[in-house]
């Protein structure tokens, strides 16, 4: 009978405990429901805003290289025009007015030239008029002209039929590298591979530089390299960062690929 009342006894503060224990499990599952719906919250708010930021320099580009381009050619023939007029009016070329026609003309060109850079640098046209694969091998030549930097592409695809938001998303991963090539390996050769394999987009830049620390990759002030892993979990894919010292960096981005990519070998 004492052992019947000291169950008894003890039953309010057991279930008590099982009533806590069972709350405090529902508030911990509520929380990590609350956490992983906010991570995609963040994510598609993300990536809606990488779309909208490409579509408005596409937006900008285009007018920059339509209007912009358009008003300096057309300026520059009628101060060609106008030169000829002058040299007809006095019956023999004007040296003054020569070298000032000369000067306004250089000016103009380079203008033209820095217009045409700034709407390419917003974005490539040939990213959008010939598609990915042509695109990473244009920036590969654009690249080694600006830095000097002997650079490789390799792809034994020739066309690919990947989705705009994906190439876009890829090429952009690709600038980020170069830009950090640039900034921090001390490079002087660098290796662009693009593959297409059954399951996988992969694109691989290799550098010979100095090799870039455990410690940079993890850091938080490495802001393009954060960008670059978000780029490629907003598309379903992965970025994997090595170095070595003195013997470089590798960084490799796979994404899955879709039903509807299909590839062209290239035979070249």
């Amino acid at each position: 009978m004492n052992l019947l009342k000291q169950s008894l006894t003890r039953l309010p503060s057991s279930l008590l405990n099982a009533i806590s224990k069972k709350q405090i499990e529902r508030e911990r599952y509520k929380a990590i429901n609350d956490l992983k719906t906010s991570r995609e919250n963040l994510r598609a708010l993300s990536a809606h805003l990488q779309s909208v930021r490409e579509e408005e320099r596409t937006r900008i580009a285009r007018e920059i290289h339509d209007e912009l381009g358009q008003m300096l050619t057309a300026l520059k023939m009628d101060v060609l025009w106008l030169h000829g007029k002058i040299s007809a009016l006095a019956n023999k070329p004007v040296k003054q007015f020569d070298e000032t026609i000369k000067s306004m003309t250089f000016l103009i060109d380079s203008t033209i030239n820095s217009v045409r850079r700034i709407a390419t640098d917003l974005r490539p046209g040939v990213l959008d008029d010939l598609g990915l694969v042509p695109a990473i091998e244009w920036q590969s030549q654009e690249f080694e002209k600006r830095t000097g930097i002997l650079t490789k592409f390799s792809s034994s695809v020739r066309e690919a039929n990947i989705e705009r938001e994906r190439s876009t998303a890829i090429f952009r991963i690709l600038q980020e590298a170069l830009t950090n090539v640039v900034r921090h390996s001390k490079a002087s050769k660098l290796y662009i591979r693009f593959e297409m394999t059954n399951t996988q987009l992969i694109l691989t830049v290799e550098d010979n530089g100095r090799g870039i620390r455990s410690e940079e990759i993890n850091s938080p002030r490495s802001l393009g390299l954060l960008g670059m892993g978000e780029r490629a979990e907003l598309q379903g894919g992965s970025i994997d960062i090595t170095g070595q010292p003195n013997e470089g960096t590798s960084i490799t981005v796979s994404l899955p690929r879709t039903k509807g990519e299909e590839q062209k070998q290239r035979h070249d």
